[in-house]
């Protein structure tokens, strides 16, 4: 009985070293494309603090360790850590055309709320971060082939488009809006000119021809003040595909 017993505690022993060896890793690719099994402490000993889903049904986390952030994904273990950042939160994600997009709030040294674009396909990652953005919350707009994201500052509009794996970026500028205080000012006088008019005597009128009416105004053209869509460069894309070679 106490053989038995002790291969049983072998055994349970051998399998948890294996479940722990297995979640342990982790898969980079070098900047020579060779490959590289790290080991990820972070899902051994780390928090997760984000999940997601991925467009192929596999889940991914949002991990932390020490006050480093990465994400892994994919049952290959695929892992890409979040550079220069001391805080990260997933606020949303995006599945278009077959690539999942993960938007993410991010604390950094110059900016306590900035937000970067994540996208991911089978093992390959990019990262957008929008920098010189800083404290301001995007108007999201998704549809079955693009992702936009729009922040709006005091006089601009920063406008992101993600699109068959590039993001675009646009600058538009803001439209004035009247001001209430204007058009109450105008009643205001136009009222008090017309009590100005009742309570004086009243004036013989000659008759005036009517006059013709102005042709109809042609329809002009808005002008696009907006500078030409220019292509938004990835902070690093890391190719860690095992089908590809490089």
């Amino acid at each position: 009985m106490s053989v038995s017993l002790h291969n049983l505690t072998l055994r349970s022993l051998l399998v948890l070293a294996l479940i722990l060896g297995l979640s342990g890793c982790s898969v980079r690719y070098d900047k020579n494309g060779k490959i590289l099994f790290n080991t990820d402490l972070a899902s051994v000993l780390g928090n997760e603090v984000g999940q997601f889903t991925l467009a192929d049904g596999s889940k991914g986390a949002l991990r932390e360790l020490g006050g480093r952030y990465s994400l892994k994904w994919s049952n290959l273990m695929i892992e890409r850590p979040l550079e220069g950042v001391s805080w990260a939160r997933i606020i949303n994600q995006y599945h278009i055309e077959g690539h999942t997009l993960l938007l993410l709030k991010v604390a950094t040294s110059s900016c306590p709320a900035q937000y970067r674009l994540v996208d991911l396909q089978n093992t390959r990652s990019q990262e957008w971060a929008f920098t010189g953005i800083c404290d301001i919350g995007p108007d999201i707009t998704a549809s079955a082939d693009k992702l936009q994201l729009n922040f709006k500052t005091d006089n601009r509009i920063e406008q992101f488009n993600w699109q068959h794996g590039e993001v675009y970026h646009r600058r538009l500028p803001v439209q004035p809006q009247k001001t209430v205080q204007t058009d109450r000012r105008e009643k205001v006088k136009t009222s008090r000119k017309a009590k100005s008019q009742s309570s004086s005597k009243p004036v013989k009128r000659t008759p005036v021809k009517a006059e013709q009416p102005l042709p109809p105004k042609v329809a002009q053209p808005e002008l696009d003040n907006s500078l030409p869509t220019e292509i938004y460069q990835p902070t690093k894309t890391r190719q860690t595909s095992l089908e590809i070679k490089s």
